[in-house]
Parts: structure tokens; C-alpha cells; sequence
């Protein structure tokens, strides 16, 4: 199983049930799969990760359709089959596919009273175009602030260029 499991041929799902294998018949724990194999435990743990993820994306990952750490995202989601055939339909990367899961778990903003639904629309148009999180606040008087959340500077440095290339 060891041998098998370090050929260069596998593909992600086969190499993870390689190390559940592993687990199951001869009662290691993901530290001594990990020592045997010479691979992180870490590295153990993403792919076992992969094991609880529907077949139907299980089958995208063995025909390598989408990647390992396109599927890392997909772990814990309850759509993940319908994000995994999103990121296939319109070939995100897998910091884009990140930012796109964001958008089914961002938190309810505690506002007084219900929000726009014109602006909650126009927030999630401008996630999905630009993949990053939007939030529009307008006052009674129709003034207000956009707010684009990045996470380093190459998505600044996005934004910056976006703006400056078309005012």
C-alpha cells in the first residue's frame, strides 16, 4: 500500500484512500501514515478531508476536472457539488473559487432595519464579477460608501487598477 500510494500517477482521491487504507488495516493514526509515507501530517489530513465530499465531485477530482485544493474549498459546504460545477462552468482559479465560497459564508450584517434588496443584488453581482466582498451602504439621503474587502495587495492592487482603468 505504501509503494502505492507514493506513485506519481495517483490522483488525489485514490492517493487519499491509499492513506485510509493505510488507517483502517493496520490501525495507524495520520502520524504514523504520515511518517511512513514521508509527507506532512497536514498533508494526510487535507486528503482524508477530501474522502467526505459528494461522489458526484469525488468523480471531478478522480478525472481531474477540478484540483485538490479546488476541492480543499468544497469541504464542510453543503452546495458542494453545485460550487464545484460553478468553478468548473466559468474556470475559476483556486484563490478565485476561495473568494466565491466566501460569498455563501458571509455573516448577516446586524443593520436596523431589513436591507435593500436592490442592494444586496448589486453587492452580489459585483462579488461574482470581481470576486471579492462588496458592501454598498446608502443613507436616507442617497449618499453613502462602497467598501471592497481585500486579503493582500495583489487584490488591492485589483481594485486600484480596475478603478484607474476606467475613470
Amino acid at each position: 500500500i505504501i509503494e502505492n500510494v507514493q506513485r506519481n500517477d495517483l490522483n488525489a482521491i485514490e492517493e487519499a484512500r491509499g492513506y485510509q487504507r493505510l488507517i483502517e488495516e493496520f490501525s495507524y493514526d495520520q502520524e504514523k501514515v504520515a511518517e511512513f509515507i514521508g509527507k506532512s501530517r497536514s498533508h494526510i489530513a487535507n486528503f482524508l478531508r477530501l474522502l467526505v465530499l459528494p461522489e458526484a465531485v469525488l468523480k471531478l477530482i478522480e478525472s481531474k476536472k477540478i484540483t485538490p485544493g479546488h476541492a480543499k474549498i468544497l469541504v464542510g459546504l453543503d452546495n458542494a457539488e453545485f460550487v464545484a460545477n460553478k468553478i468548473l462552468e466559468k474556470k475559476l482559479s483556486v484563490r478565485q473559487a476561495e473568494n466565491f465560497v466566501k460569498i455563501f459564508k458571509i455573516k448577516k450584517q446586524s443593520l436596523k432595519g431589513p436591507r435593500d434588496i436592490n442592494l444586496q443584488s448589486l453587492e452580489g453581482s459585483i462579488r461574482e464579477k470581481i470576486g471579492l466582498n462588496v458592501l454598498i451602504k446608502n443613507k436616507k439621503n442617497n449618499t453613502g460608501s462602497l467598501i471592497f474587502e481585500y486579503k493582500d495587495l495583489d487584490q488591492l492592487n485589483k481594485i486600484i487598477e480596475i478603478v484607474k482603468s476606467n475613470y
